[in-house]
């Protein structure tokens, strides 16, 4: 039975929860805290699968308490539930928490939340990985990037449009803009998937705090991993989703479809980025196999860490909010579920841009394809056909200046 803390100042306010929950009481041990400084009395004295907490309370408040359970209990998913809903405050502390909830909050949608919150990730079984995973605060974006974003934000008579150019040259920051739109607080779910739209929702002003003010960017420190061509995988990111938009406007999808298309073709690899940044003396054996043994990266990942860079960064989507769609996007792009059946079109788009930019970027020098990863896709006539279409989208100095290091 999974074990709930619910914390709030209000003693009424408990009461209220106690009831409206009451039906979930053969399926949870539900504990109430009246206060903050309880609730870390409570979480001393026995383990605890979730908390949901209020923000705004005396002597120890919910920033205070997220602190302590994000450093102290990183396997412990974190709710808010709070009517203090001052924009800095929520944005301060978003990184702290997986999910935030409004008060007042409908029973369904926080039994729904909880459910999903609680409901055990099978995907791979590195435990003390997903914790870790699960204690990050933000990704690491290009150096360049994220100074270009922070002068640009610093000069109040900035465009959006601007912002939105420079957030497009890097995976971290466009995965972190996506996570505060979906966040519960600006009233949208977890449905936004375009980056220009998340932009536009949150305003200069909002993109300056969370920049300037908060923990949720920081920039890459290439000495760490110096074997690991950050922008040349971004640069790769940056091709699938063009191709994947393109394929999708070929095949005449919704403007939805499109978005996602090409919101899951930048992401794909996020997985790597998560990767080197909490693992950089595995992840530096990986590149070594891959360039002794001539496999692919995700071969060399399952065989030294037991999991991959596509369920990794599908992990984390799941953690920061993103919907169901976009993380199974995510988690298979490297495998073809559409070989006899059309089973979903955005899937087969996104494996197949992945692998067509693969197969026009890389020269003899460069790892192979195995014939077993695309021997459903290569040789049929739509695959081609749309391998064409992104051919001749690539200029040869562009496709010059953008081979991949070892992507795959």
């Amino acid at each position: 039975m999974k074990k709930i803390l619910f914390v709030d100042d209000v003693k009424n306010v408990l009461n209220s929860l106690r009831l409206s929950l009451r039906a979930m009481s053969d399926e949870w041990d539900m504990v109430f805290a009246l206060g903050g400084k309880k609730a870390l009395d409570l979480l001393r004295q026995s383990r605890f699968d979730l908390l949901v907490t209020d923000m705004r309370m005396p002597g120890i408040d919910g920033a205070r308490l997220l602190t302590v359970a994000h450093h102290e209990y990183p396997s412990m998913r974190r709710i808010v539930l709070s009517g203090y809903a001052e924009q800095d405050c929520v944005l301060k502390n978003i990184s702290l928490t997986h999910h935030y909830l409004s008060k007042p909050c409908p029973t369904e949608k926080l039994v729904a939340t909880i459910q999903n919150a609680l409901i055990p990730d099978d995907s791979f079984e590195n435990e003390r990985m997903k914790e870790i995973i699960s204690n990050l605060q933000s990704l690491p974006a290009l150096p360049n990037a994220y100074r270009d974003l922070t002068t640009s934000l610093q000069d109040n008579n900035t465009s959006l449009e601007n912002v939105c150019h420079i957030l497009r040259k890097d995976m971290a920051l466009t995965a972190t803009v996506l996570r505060v739109t979906n966040c519960a607080f600006f009233g949208l779910g977890n449905n936004i998937t375009s980056l220009d739209q998340a932009v536009n929702i949150l305003g200069a002003q909002t993109l300056r705090t969370l920049v300037l003010s908060t923990h949720l960017f920081s920039s890459f420190d290439h000495n760490i991993l110096p074997v690991f061509c950050v922008s040349k995988l971004w640069q790769h990111c940056l091709r699938v989703s063009g191709f994947a938009r393109l394929i999708a406007t070929k095949e005449n999808l919704p403007a939805k479809n499109r978005d996602d298309c090409a919101m899951a073709g930048m992401l794909h690899d996020i997985g790597k980025i998560v990767l080197s940044f909490i693992m950089p003396k595995e992840f530096k054996k990986i590149m070594d196999t891959v360039h002794n043994e001539n496999c692919a990266v995700y071969e060399a990942e399952r065989k030294i860490l037991k999991v991959t860079h596509a369920e990794v960064g599908a992990y984390l989507m799941k953690l920061w909010g993103f919907n169901d769609s976009q993380i199974n996007y995510v988690k298979f792009h490297h495998i073809n579920m559409c070989t006899e059946k059309e089973h979903d079109l955005v899937q087969k788009i996104i494996y197949s841009a992945n692998m067509i930019d693969h197969e026009i970027s890389q020269t003899k020098k460069l790892l192979k394809i195995k014939n077993q990863e695309d021997k459903h896709t290569k040789f049929s006539k739509i695959y081609e056909l749309w391998k064409s279409e992104c051919r001749d989208n690539v200029t040869r100095i562009n496709l010059h200046e953008t081979i991949p290091f070892i992507d795959r």
